[in-house]
């Protein structure tokens, strides 16, 4: 009987210390999530924001030098059908970050569209009004350099 009580006993013992060992868990408990606050962060959300305002700023560089093109064809040529061409580049250039800029800077969107989209027109107009390009080009060129300083 004595040594039914030791086994037993000894297996209690070696129970309790076995099932101690189980409460250490793989996610952090509230202590150590307060020494380690950057557990509690999403580091994948700044850098999806940082390479979308990367895409943007790409973007709207590429319009910008599509606009100084076409400015660069109307002072020295102006060919009609090179105008249409660098007309339809800019809006597919546009294009590509267009809903981007529409979804994370709405104000912006409208504001750039108010002059690229006109311009765009003009360039794709059969009789085409170069001091209007001129004007538009400008206007869209300026909004789109403002606007590259917000995007962050």
């Amino acid at each position: 009987m004595l040594n039914g009580f030791r086994v037993m006993a000894s297996a209690v013992i070696l129970g309790a210390i076995l099932l101690s060992g189980c409460n250490n868990s793989s996610e952090p408990d509230e202590a150590q999530q307060e020494k380690s606050p950057v557990m509690n962060e999403n580091p994948d959300a700044n850098t999806v924001d940082t390479q979308n305002a990367e895409v943007i700023k790409k973007g709207v560089s590429d319009v910008i030098q599509s606009i100084k093109g076409l400015e660069s064809e109307i002072s020295t040529e102006a060919d009609p059908e090179k105008i249409q061409e660098m007309g339809k580049e800019i809006s597919s250039t546009w294009d590509s970050i267009e809903k981007q800029v529409e979804d994370e800077y709405p104000d912006w969107y409208e504001r750039i569209e108010k002059n690229l989209y006109p311009l765009i027109g003009e360039s794709g107009n059969p009789d085409k009004d170069l001091e209007r390009i001129n004007r538009r080009s400008e206007a869209a060129k300026e909004d789109l350099q403002l606007f590259l300083g917000e995007v962050k």
